[in-house]
């Protein structure tokens, strides 16, 4: 038993040798492989919720002719209802009838009784229906059409002809829908027209026939509160890299990168412009990737802060337009920016953005509203007859519509959009003022 102290104080001492030793060996020690540590994505809030191409690329406005009147409505409700009708079909037999018709052919095809038209506000690509409404079982041409014809001559027998118009080229394609379901067909579609407004023309307007609601629109002013994005906001997502600095060389203010992109504020018209000088272009476009390219482009930013719908595309120039709508109907505006506009280019042997101007603006309605009548369609009709004959001819389309201006109490803060005619000659868009559908002297705005 007198060893029992040296055997503890020499087990005492192994075992502070051994934690001084392990100690060491943890400090010390660098694992050669690790699992890496994913670190937290950054959160990349959109400026505003994307779109599918359905939600942008819109008909303004369906007409029904009967042998007795033309009924129509530019109401989304209605318009949705032929809309999701037509996501059930399958067009077959898409075969080319015409590739110059002249007026009174075209007039033939869109107009004759038991036949709805479909306005779209330009010419839409036969790929871009497709991607819509996943509708042909044949190859889709590229081609384009502003009006769709739902001939129902034929639907006793369960057979529908459609004919896809382009009013402005002549071309007309004719296919065909096999419907199972006649007794829906009609319920859908046929018998909701019947309590659409009265549409009617004047002969001597349009070389095609130009419809407007008979009776006084009903319609109202709306105030809106109104808040600009932030241009960083724009800068974060349209620049390709984070290098991107003020510009000093900008009065509105803006930013620019090394690639010599920039973007500015357009603070009189509440807008932006974003161009890219190396992606500059002669090419034209195929229609259809130019309606694709931007609506993705405008999707991968959020782009899409208010209802804005496709409304014009020039193909030569590369040039697309998405314009501001409230209530399913377009807005103009004479000092403000009511449209998204972009211009698509080639660089680095990829296609992209050229040129990219847009509102700042987001509106929010304050619930206040003011009634007002707005003049009839016999009345606008009877102001443009007062046109010479050259520019009667050269009308197109006549559409009720909303004027966007600042409210003159409160400009920092508030907009206002007012009942308007609008209508359109040699491409452009112009105004009827109601001195002019009164009866006063015809001054185009």
């Amino acid at each position: 038993m007198k060893y029992i102290e040296q055997i503890k104080s020499a087990a005492l001492f192994l075992l502070v040798f051994l934690s001084l030793g392990l100690t060491f060996t943890i400090w010390n020690f660098t694992p050669t492989t690790l699992d890496p540590i994913d670190p937290t994505p950054p959160i990349d809030t959109a400026i505003a919720d994307s779109k599918k191409i359905e939600q942008v690329v819109r008909p303004l406005k369906i007409l029904f002719h009967s042998e007795e009147s033309v009924k129509g409505t530019v109401n989304k409700d209605e318009i949705d209802l032929v809309l999701d009708s037509m996501d059930q079909w399958h067009i077959s037999d898409l075969t080319l009838l015409s590739d110059e018709a002249n007026a009174a052919e075209l007039t033939e095809y869109m107009h004759q009784p038991s036949r709805a038209v479909l306005y779209y506000p330009s010419a839409v690509p036969f790929p871009v229906f497709d991607a819509m409404m996943d509708l042909f079982d044949t190859n889709v041409p590229e081609a384009t059409f502003n009006r769709m014809v739902i001939n129902w001559e034929s639907s006793a027998n369960g057979q529908l002809v459609i004919y896809f118009v382009n009013s402005d080229s002549g071309r007309i394609y004719e296919g065909t829908v096999q419907i199972l379901d006649v007794e829906k067909f009609a319920e859908n579609i046929i018998e909701p027209s019947e309590q659409y407004p009265l549409y009617l023309t004047d002969a001597s307007i349009g070389t095609v026939p130009v419809y407007v609601p008979a009776e006084p629109v009903d319609l109202s002013s709306y105030v809106y509160l109104y808040e600009e994005t932030p241009m960083e906001d724009y800068a974060d997502r349209l620049f390709n890299a984070s290098s991107f600095q003020p510009a000093g060389n900008l009065l509105g203010g803006g930013y620019t990168d090394n690639t010599g992109a920039f973007l500015e504020r357009e603070s009189a018209v509440k807008g932006l412009s974003y161009v890219q000088s190396k992606a500059e272009t002669a090419d034209p476009a195929i229609p259809s990737e130019l309606v694709f390219n931007t609506i993705k482009f405008i999707n991968d930013h959020g782009g899409w802060t208010n209802d804005y719908y496709y409304f014009q595309m020039e193909p030569l120039n590369q040039e697309i337009e998405y314009r501001l709508f409230i209530n399913n109907m377009p807005v103009f505006g004479p000092s403000l920016s009511p449209a998204i506009d972009v211009k698509w280019g080639m660089a680095d042997e990829q296609e992209q953005v050229f040129r990219y101007e847009r509102p700042v603006y987001v509106l929010e309605p304050t619930g206040r509203t003011d009634a007002e009548n707005q003049a009839s369609g016999a009345a606008v009709l009877a102001a443009l007859a007062r046109l010479d004959e050259e520019e009667r001819s050269a009308v197109t389309e006549v559409v009720s519509a909303y004027e966007l201006v600042r409210n003159v109490n409160d400009p920092d803060r508030l907009m206002i959009v007012e009942p308007a005619w609008y209508f359109k000659m040699d491409g452009s868009w112009l105004k009827l003022s109601n001195e002019v559908i009164g009866g006063g002297p015809f001054g185009l705005e």
